[in-house]
């Protein structure tokens, strides 16, 4: 046996050497993959630079012509003023509310005047001045993640740990926040004050939301109520106390007294606990009165700029607000680059065109 010994021990040498020479090929094969990613990424780099230096008289003549159109628009462009006013939805109102404002940007897109002023109730001439509607949330992600804790709160364990915050974001509509800021551009200063109270009127006049806060009244008025009635009878269960009392006192070898004594010092404990049963019944009647006041209004109104729009030369490109200038500049510019990369791209399968 000792003489097989040393055989196993080349053999497993062997193996080993083999193993270890198996993970180095692969290593080096995943380090030469990665050289080779960066030196491609070096190479569209190198050529994009190329690309920008051979074309870069056409790029800044696009940035400067698109410069040149943004001043004339904002010279001779009608400026636009926007209101805005922040407003809390007290029921889900937000994809009806969001349905609504869509419904009026298309009436002005298909200038259907008309309509509009009928259903702002504003004449034709007001309704020719809007220019859009907007609506947004007001919450940063720190209080959106507030939103999400409580979320989480309310559903079941296991689908909590399922959805995290960013899934939770992804499939929500920035509209179902409590919070919201609603926008009205137009070119007229004051409109804001006009169509405000007839947007909320609108979403307030539908059936449904209309017997959701009915209902909510109505069982909020049965507890209110039930509360007081309460407090009734343990007002006149206090009064039954006190006479009892004031008996023991006067008669104190009474049969009454007897009775009462009977119970020991019951008697205060059970009149300070009413006296304790009371407090929170009224704390209770306290939160009725605040949640009927809160819910007084389907949709309510926190603060707005009604006097006067502030006057806005800007346009959204990629989520960003630039002023006329810029926007037609970098707009042009981009569209110069692009068109220009599509033509060294048609140009490059022009080589492949003889091989088909």
């Amino acid at each position: 046996m000792n003489k097989n010994l040393p055989e196993t021990n080349t053999s497993e040498e062997v193996d080993l050497g083999q193993l270890f020479t198996l993970i180095g090929s692969l290593f080096t094969k995943l380090f030469n993959f990665i050289g080779s990613i960066f030196t491609k990424l070096f190479y569209l780099f190198v050529a994009l630079v190329f690309f920008i230096k051979k074309n870069i008289l056409i790029l800044i003549s696009a940035g400067v012509i698109g410069l040149g159109f943004g001043i004339f628009k904002e010279k001779t462009k009608t400026p636009v003023y926007s209101s805005n006013a922040v407003i809390k939805q007290n029921y889900d109102t937000g994809e009806s509310l969001f349905n609504l404002l869509n419904y009026y940007n298309d009436l002005i897109m298909d200038k259907d005047f008309q309509s509009l002023s009928e259903a702002l109730n504003i004449t034709i001439e007001e309704a020719r001045n809007m220019v859009f509607f907007k609506m947004e949330s007001v919450l940063n992600n720190n209080q959106k993640l507030k939103v999400y804790d409580e979320f989480k709160k309310e559903i079941d364990s296991t689908l909590a740990d399922y959805i995290d915050f960013e899934r939770f974001l992804d499939n929500s509509y920035d509209y179902d926040y409590e919070y919201q800021r609603l926008t009205v551009s137009s070119t007229q200063k004051n409109l804001l004050k006009k169509v405000l109270p007839e947007i909320i009127k609108n979403i307030e006049s539908i059936e449904f939301f209309k017997n959701e806060q009915k209902k909510d009244l109505d069982e909020l008025k049965y507890q209110e109520e039930v509360i007081m009635e309460s407090l009734r009878e343990s007002d006149s269960l206090q009064k039954v106390y006190h006479k009892v009392l004031e008996k023991m006192n006067e008669n104190p070898n009474s049969q009454t007294s007897i009775l009462i004594d009977n119970t020991g010092d019951k008697n205060s404990t059970k009149e300070y606990e009413l006296f304790s049963d009371d407090i929170k019944l009224r704390r209770e009647l306290v939160r009725i009165k605040r949640e009927k006041d809160e819910i007084n209004k389907i949709v309510e109104v926190i603060s707005s700029q009604q006097d006067e729009g502030i006057l806005t030369n800007s346009k959204e490109l990629f989520k960003y607000n630039l002023g006329y200038k810029s926007f037609y500049s970098v707009l042009l510019l981009l569209l110069t680059f692009l068109v220009l990369i599509g033509l060294r791209f048609l140009n490059y399968l022009d080589r492949f065109k003889d091989k088909i």
